[in-house]
């Protein structure tokens, strides 16, 4: 059991800057987005990961654009910092000249953004 935990850790060390270099991880993101540089490569690594085994013979993935299509909503502060409410943004992946709109909600949650993308646009 640990000699497959050890093999594991090992093969998941060495996808990621593999994963990195391969496809296009560089933040800011082109556009509107209002993510933070963190939150975009969270959301950026969750596309990826989702759209590369449906396009096994592609190795050019890229977020072309991000725009807003509801700013934050329902905010909540408190001593100056968000700890409640939401926003939507509409990012354009292209994957090997296959343009794709994925909309993705973000939430933030006191300490913690958090964000959802509906499956559907990433099984397109």
């Amino acid at each position: 059991m640990l000699k497959k935990i050890i093999l594991l850790l090992l093969i998941l060390i060495t996808f990621i800057p593999f994963a990195n270099s391969y496809y296009d991880m560089s933040t800011p993101v082109e556009g509107e987005s209002i993510a933070n540089n963190t939150l975009q490569k969270k959301v950026i690594g969750k596309i990826y990961k989702e759209i590369s085994p449906q396009m096994l013979t592609c190795s050019n993935f890229s977020i072309e654009n991000t725009q807003i299509l509801h700013y934050p909503y329902d905010v909540k502060k408190k001593n100056n910092k968000y700890i409640k409410g939401y926003w939507k943004e509409l990012w354009t992946l292209n994957a090997c000249n296959e343009i794709r709109q994925i909309p993705i909600t973000f939430y933030i949650d006191y300490n913690n953004t958090t964000f959802n993308i509906d499956e559907y646009f990433l099984l397109k």
